[in-house]
């Protein structure tokens, strides 16, 4: 990239396989389990369980989930993340160069910084793209960069973004794109799914508390009755994760009469794996199984325009 301004700024998502091959998808699974924010454990019992065990156990059900993704979708969370930068740069002009990184997978932060350094911006800003904090998404994010610049020279000015699940842009965002989701759409309960941390993870009733506030806000500002809402949490891997966990909610609302229901993923700011093929498909089946009428599956934030302008207000 050219450089165009003395600031840089660096969006930052979880991460994603560059393509959907094995050796793409081994390395993500690695770089994402290795790390100490995701799987909070001693480093030698993590790299036992994560290269030893999970991996070579995960990893034909992971490729053949990622192929899958691509042939219906393409690589989503690259391919929007791409399009969203670009987007982001478009509007921002010169104020900023803006840089996509990944803490796992592809265009890692470390290898993004890099650039970021031999060009000498006097200021770079950090923006995890996570509405709400935890230590697997934010803490590895903040890390992977305030560990890149330890004991180096010439570090520039560094600013990080806030959590933004009660920012004024982001709740505004989501009220643009439920009014475009919901058009027309009848729904008896309106699920709202996160993704799911252990319990024991460090700040998870924090974690929870901000999942909570971002249903209520994101209701009050669209005008969803409370009554109407739930909060949930996915993709968990034990009972030892925080709850009520999202398939079980959907399957039970169904075994409750409830017909029509809408689902949306606000822990996501662009859609990926778990939200088109878990949400989308795997917990859709399971609620029409069981009962289920009319599932609405509302989209992420992804690269939409609206979303755009609010989030360069948000960080400008």
């Amino acid at each position: 990239m050219t450089k165009n301004s003395s600031t840089a700024l660096l969006i930052i998502n979880y991460g994603t396989p560059e393509k959907p091959e094995k050796k793409y998808v081994k390395k993500f699974l690695k770089e994402l389990l290795n790390s100490k924010h995701v799987m909070t454990m001693n480093a030698f019992g993590r790299s036992l369980l994560v290269n030893c065990i999970i991996v070579p156990f995960r990893i034909k059900h992971s490729l053949k989930m990622y192929q899958n993704l691509n042939a219906k979708h393409g690589m989503l969370l690259k391919d929007i993340s791409e399009s969203f930068v670009k987007k982001v740069q478009n509007v921002l002009q010169e104020k900023a160069d803006v840089y996509l990184a990944m803490t796992a997978g592809f265009n890692l932060v470390k290898d993004v910084l890099k650039e970021v350094l031999e060009k000498n911006y006097r200021r770079l800003i950090i923006a995890p793209m996570y509405p709400q904090y935890t230590e697997s998404t934010w803490g590895n994010a903040l890390d992977s960069v305030y560990g890149f610049f330890k004991g180096r020279f010439n570090i520039p000015i560094i600013n990080t973004l806030e959590a933004f699940y009660d920012k004024p842009q982001y709740l505004e965002s989501m009220k643009k794109l439920f009014e475009k989701e919901l058009q027309g759409v009848e729904f008896e309960k309106i699920v709202f799914s996160y993704h799911g941390i252990p319990v024991k993870h460090p700040g998870s009733e924090d974690y929870v508390f901000q999942c909570g506030e971002t249903t209520r806000l994101v209701c009050e500002k669209t005008g969803i009755a409370p009554e109407k809402a739930v909060t949930s949490f996915q993709s968990r891997m034990s009972d030892g994760w925080v709850a009520p966990f999202t398939d079980n909610v959907i399957t039970d609302l169904a075994k409750q009469g409830v017909k029509k229901i809408a689902v949306a993923a606000p822990s996501f700011t662009v859609d990926c794996l778990e939200t088109v093929q878990e949400l989308g498909e795997t917990l859709k089946e399971k609620f029409l199984n069981t009962g289920g009428t009319d599932y609405k599956l509302i989209s992420c934030l992804n690269d939409g325009d609206f979303w755009v302008e609010n989030f360069c207000s948000l960080v400008f």
